[in-house]
């Protein structure tokens, strides 16, 4: 969705006073830019820039929970490879112990 956003002449130095309090995330998205403007727009610079503390929240919360989802999958694999590595390694230990428990009834 190609949005051309643009704020009026009479908002522009309130808006370009606002964005650099916002996350480099959210300055180049047109939604949350629009939403801001609308803020500033309805209640002044106070308003957006209560609005631009809680958009700054919830994208870094949303970016923490990416973060943990990454790290757990991580963990996971992780956790996958070492019991193959164990059930591996049990493999060739019970071919060992069948090997020389072969051995000793051929002595007998």
């Amino acid at each position: 969705m190609e949005t051309n956003f643009t704020v009026p002449n009479e908002y522009q130095e309130s808006f370009h006073r606002l964005t650099p309090h916002m996350v480099a995330g959210l300055r180049n998205d047109p939604q949350s830019l629009e939403a801001i403007y609308l803020y500033l727009k309805l209640g002044g610079e106070k308003l957006a820039r209560i609005a631009i503390d809680a958009y700054n929240q919830t994208h870094r919360l949303k970016n923490a929970q990416m973060q943990k989802l990454r790290l757990e999958e991580a963990l996971m694999a992780e956790q996958l490879d070492e019991s193959e590595e164990n059930e591996d390694d049990e493999d060739v230990l019970g071919n060992k112990e069948e090997s020389a428990e072969r051995d000793d009834a051929e002595e007998f």
